[in-house]
């Protein structure tokens, strides 16, 4: 085996740093708009659709796990090849499942630009108003850079260590906002239709993409490592975050004002406050605990997509880090093609049907060939195909 085939499929990350590499890069940006979001259709019943649309993203997230667990070891671009192909014709597996990478791989590089403008969005608009927004872009770049030139084994490490500084103080934060909280504005509990329901979770259901990122990651679990409880954990925990902001923003502004409000997470933080004044602006601290949330979605986003560029070109570590430099270039003007926050959520909403096909549609196709096919399990730990 080369050098760098044995590299990419090093088993280094356990159960928790699973389950924390799957939470930090759900809570991002997601955060500050998924109120509105969710209270657009249901209205005082937003708090159902994050219920709802988590549940998609967790049933996704176990898909995945459960593929992974048929192809230990390999990566979605590596058991591509062996799902489509045959043990005689590998290139033919390799060209019938290159339209899926590409999709895949596509969604990783458009989200990650997404991403990465939204959040200059927020800054320029919130905190830093007189800096141009190129440059706050081209700083999360440079972070997500340094990030790309090292191995998978520092990524887990950096998500395990942002967790605790990321959920903790979000969870309190939200907790606190319910000192002003009217629970009248929550009700009536259950009087919306059922259509409505579906429609207002799979939108919702767009603010937990990332968990996609776990066709990549999920490789380099270590071999005591259960795929499935990190993935529930990740997902839950991040279901727990979204519905909390959901149900403090309701009970605070309610759901008609929270469509005029752009980060509507963002002004429920304003108008808390701290237990005996400790921090008179509340949102400066969250802000910052929100830009390292923001940083593990995008880094480990663009990670995933030269790892799985390395991978479709066969090549090594030294590949990875010169494309994720050329590659930032494009990405850079990609980010700044949107010419107002109008046309950025509407490129967001487009691109989470795009996400949804490649985090939920491309596992359970994958699955049933591989079903069909009666293959894995008999693949080797060590990246390679039993012959």
């Amino acid at each position: 085996m080369s050098r760098h085939q044995s590299s990419s499929t090093d088993k280094t990350m356990s159960t928790w740093q699973l389950a924390s590499l799957i939470t930090s890069t759900l809570i991002g940006v997601g955060v500050l708009t998924l109120p509105r979001t969710s209270t657009e259709l249901l209205a005082e019943r937003g708090w159902m659709a994050t219920l709802l649309g988590g549940s998609i993203a967790l049933a996704a997230t176990l898909l995945i796990a459960w593929l992974s667990r048929r192809y230990p070891g390999l990566t979605f671009i590596q058991y591509s090849e062996v799902i489509w192909g045959t043990r005689k014709s590998r290139w033919l597996g390799k060209l019938i499942s290159l339209p899926w990478v590409l999709l895949y791989l596509g969604h990783l590089y458009v989200g990650t630009a997404i991403t990465s403008r939204l959040f200059g969005e927020v800054v320029v608009t919130s905190v830093l108003r007189e800096t141009p927004i190129e440059a706050i872009i081209i700083t999360m770049f440079c972070l997500a850079l340094f990030l790309c030139l090292h191995d998978v084994e520092v990524v887990s490490r950096v998500n395990e260590l942002l967790f605790l500084l990321i959920l903790f103080p979000v969870l309190i934060i939200g907790l606190l906002s319910f000192q002003k909280a009217d629970w009248d504005l929550i009700l009536p509990l259950f009087s919306s239709s059922p259509l409505d329901v579906f429609k207002g979770s799979m939108e919702t259901a767009f603010s937990y993409q990332g968990y996609e990122v776990m066709l990549i990651f999920y490789a380099f679990a270590q071999p005591i490592a259960q795929k499935s409880k990190a993935g529930f954990i990740g997902i839950v925990l991040a279901i727990g975050v979204y519905t909390l902001i959901t149900v403090s923003g309701i009970a605070v502004f309610g759901s008609d004002e929270m469509q005029k409000l752009t980060w509507p997470t963002l002004e429920i933080v304003k108008t808390t406050q701290m237990p005996g004044l400790v921090l008179e602006r509340l949102e400066s601290a969250f802000l910052g605990v929100w830009v390292a949330a923001v940083f593990t979605t995008i880094s480990n986003t663009y990670y995933a997509f030269n790892l799985g560029l390395r991978q479709l070109f066969g090549r090594g570590m030294v590949f990875q880090r010169i494309m994720s430099l050329l590659l930032m270039i494009p990405l850079f003007y990609l980010a700044l093609i949107p010419h107002n926050i109008v046309q950025i959520f509407r490129v967001s909403h487009v691109s989470g049907y795009i996400g949804m096909a490649a985090g939920l549609g491309l596992p359970l196709l994958y699955l049933t060939v591989s079903l069909i096919r009666r293959q894995g399990n008999r693949t080797k730990e060590k990246g390679k195909v039993a012959r």
